[in-house]
């Protein structure tokens, strides 16, 4: 085979192509066959040409018919529109409309949707009533606050911690005797109200100014003493009628000093004038408070008599050892028109139940 590819690559020419290709393109290539000996076609008959022109005529004939009869179609319509256009053209009134009803229906409506005078200010009221309650919830808030802050107790570790503190207890007793004296008064003050003044008045932000405060003092003032004034009227009429009563009793007399009294009990024993005097007493008011009760404190005065208050002096002075003694005194006697708030009011009649407990020489011991 080798051989028979030389020789044949020798034969041809060297157009670049490998001649492993062109051996399978030989090898590929079909064997042609040898066409058979052709055999003679049947003539076909061509057309007449003159015939095929004819008809070619008959048609063109008919389309250019046609086409006049368009252009006739055309130029009458034509005629039509221009004589159309010659005619005057219709003049068309467009119709007047009345719109004042319209703006009469608006008007209505609009006054129907309007909300009414007394609605309107309604709201305006209810708006600053917001206003005013979401102020109020603000300090509502800041009061709760300062609550709270005050409610937690602070340390009392250095000596000047117990003294401030001291002397806030110091103030709270003065405001509980004022606020114990204004309720023997029938004058309740509101305790909250009171605080919160304090608390301002000690951060520096007082809600009042201080003309306000002096008008709001002043009209307090007159308050109290219209209630004091009427009270002391009545205390003094009760305390009256009481040592009215007192006097019409037995044994009761009345002391060269205007007090009256009546001896219990005389006791035994005379008491010298440089005696050392131990006695116990018992003081009310007329309508039974009882103020002080030294039996049932189970406290004792000693002192020498010369030593005492000239009412006290006065009724030992009536008792041997061991008697008793009770008196009625009149204010003038007592406390005065000033009283000893919050226990004794002003211009009280008192009552005092004294007892001679011991009395010795001072210059003796004590025997019992």
């Amino acid at each position: 085979m080798l051989l028979l590819l030389a020789g044949q690559t020798a034969f041809a020419g060297d157009d670049g192509i490998p001649a492993l290709l062109k051996f399978a393109e030989q090898q590929a290539a079909p064997v042609a066959e040898k066409a058979p000996p052709e055999t003679q076609k049947p003539a076909i008959a061509k057309p007449k040409l003159a015939t095929s022109i004819g008809a070619e005529r008959a048609r063109l004939a008919a389309l250019n018919q046609t086409l006049q009869q368009q252009a006739d179609t055309i130029r009458l319509l034509e005629q039509k529109l221009a004589a159309q256009n010659a005619l005057p053209m219709p003049v068309i009134e467009e119709p007047v409309v009345d719109i004042q009803p319209l703006v009469a229906a608006l008007k209505g409506i609009r006054r129907a949707i309007a909300p009414p005078p007394a609605l309107v200010a309604m709201a305006a009221s209810l708006a600053r009533q917001q206003r005013v309650a979401t102020e109020q919830d603000r300090q509502l808030q800041r009061l709760r606050h300062q609550l709270a802050t005050l409610r937690q107790p602070p340390s009392l570790a250095s000596d000047v911690d117990k003294q401030a503190y001291a002397a806030g207890v110091s103030l709270g007793r003065d405001i509980v005797q004022l606020q114990e004296e204004n309720r023997l008064l029938g004058i309740d003050v509101d305790r909250s109200r009171l605080l919160a003044g304090i608390a301002d008045t000690l951060t520096g932000k007082p809600r009042l100014d201080d003309a306000a405060v002096d008008s709001a003092l002043q009209a307090a003032d007159e308050v109290l003493q219209q209630v004091q004034q009427k009270r002391q009227q009545a205390i003094g009429q009760d305390g009256k009628a009481y040592l009215a009563d007192f006097a019409k009793q037995p044994g009761v007399q009345k002391d060269p000093l205007g007090f009256y009294y009546r001896v219990d009990y005389a006791g035994s024993g005379e008491i010298a004038a440089d005696d050392n005097v131990d006695i116990v007493v018992r003081e009310s008011l007329p309508g039974g408070q009882v103020i002080k009760d030294m039996d049932v404190a189970g406290t004792v005065i000693s002192q020498p008599l010369a030593k005492y208050p000239p009412l006290f002096r006065a009724a030992i002075s009536k008792l041997n050892k061991h008697g008793s003694i009770t008196l009625v005194v009149p204010p003038a006697l007592a406390y005065g028109d000033k009283g000893s708030p919050p226990a004794i009011p002003p211009g009280a009649t008192m009552i005092y139940t004294l007892r001679v407990a011991d009395a010795l020489p001072q210059d003796r011991s004590r025997r019992k």
